[in-house]
């Protein structure tokens, strides 16, 4: 044992607690430099240390461990500044998601929580025929998965030489918030039917009376126009009568600031 630590000695040079420690062994990301066979202890060698310390800078900045496990495999300073880079950028724009919360906190508190004033209006809404993609996601990966369909549907628009005939928009099968098996369609409006290919599908989505209203800002703050499409078919006496509708009049394809993104929210009604 000459020249090596305890797991508990280790921790306390490293800081980094034991149960870090065990948790890195097991992820292969900090392995001890020996373990007793007999009692199946740790130990580490105060060479590990610059690893040990380095693993705990990067999840201080809350780097996911895979992330973690390839920025300690790489030897290039090159590559590892690009693995920073890119952790920077998602750290960064995580500031600004909790910048627009803290905002809308502050609003919120401003007004004493009452809804926002919205206008909201019934629509006669026209059949649609559309190119679509209908799957599940989950709340944490809808983003990707919405980016992932647009971009095979907007791609089957430029091998036909079809252009899109009006904003896209999405779907939402599920009027309940789930975390998993969300169900929901990604559609791009086209001048009329036609056929699809592979997961692409041409349909016609159904019209009839909806209501209306314009939301302006962060998609995750879409909330408050539900809140006042709901408010308003209760006092009126309406109940949904199909999936939501979210229209993308204005967003990432043309402004930077979430701030500025233009969102129509739907929701097909009738008279309960």
């Amino acid at each position: 044992m000459d020249g090596l630590f305890s797991i508990g000695e280790f921790s306390r040079m490293s800081w980094l607690t034991v149960k870090a420690l065990r948790l890195y062994d097991e992820e292969g990301i900090l392995r001890p430099g020996f373990v007793d066979p007999a009692t199946g202890y740790r130990y580490y060698s105060s060479t590990q240390l610059p690893e040990a310390r380095t693993i705990r800078m990067l999840r201080s900045l809350d780097m996911p461990l895979e992330e973690v496990r390839e920025f300690l495999k790489e030897t290039s300073p090159g590559a590892r500044t690009k693995l920073l880079e890119g952790h920077r950028e998602q750290l960064e724009n995580r500031l600004e998601s909790y910048r627009a919360i803290i905002s809308s906190i502050d609003d919120l508190t401003e007004r004493k929580g009452d809804a926002m004033e919205r206008e909201v209006e019934v629509k006669d809404l026209a059949n649609l025929p559309v190119l679509s993609i209908r799957f599940k996601t989950s709340m944490a990966g809808i983003g990707d998965a919405v980016g992932v369909a647009f971009g095979k549907i907007f791609g089957f628009l430029g091998q036909t030489g079809t252009p899109p005939a009006g904003p896209p928009f999405a779907l939402y099968y599920d009027m309940e918030m789930k975390e998993e098996d969300i169900d929901m369609e990604i559609c791009v409006p086209v001048s009329g039917e036609m056929e699809g290919a592979g997961e692409v599908v041409g349909r016609v989505v159904p019209g009839g009376a909806a209501v209306s209203t314009m939301h302006a800002g962060p998609y995750d703050q879409v909330g408050g126009a539900y809140e006042a499409l709901m408010t308003w078919m209760k006092d009126n006496g309406y109940e949904p009568a199909g999936p939501a509708r979210e229209v993308y009049l204005v967003g990432p394809d043309k402004v930077q600031d979430p701030a500025e993104y233009r969102t129509e929210v739907l929701i097909p009604a009738k008279k309960a």
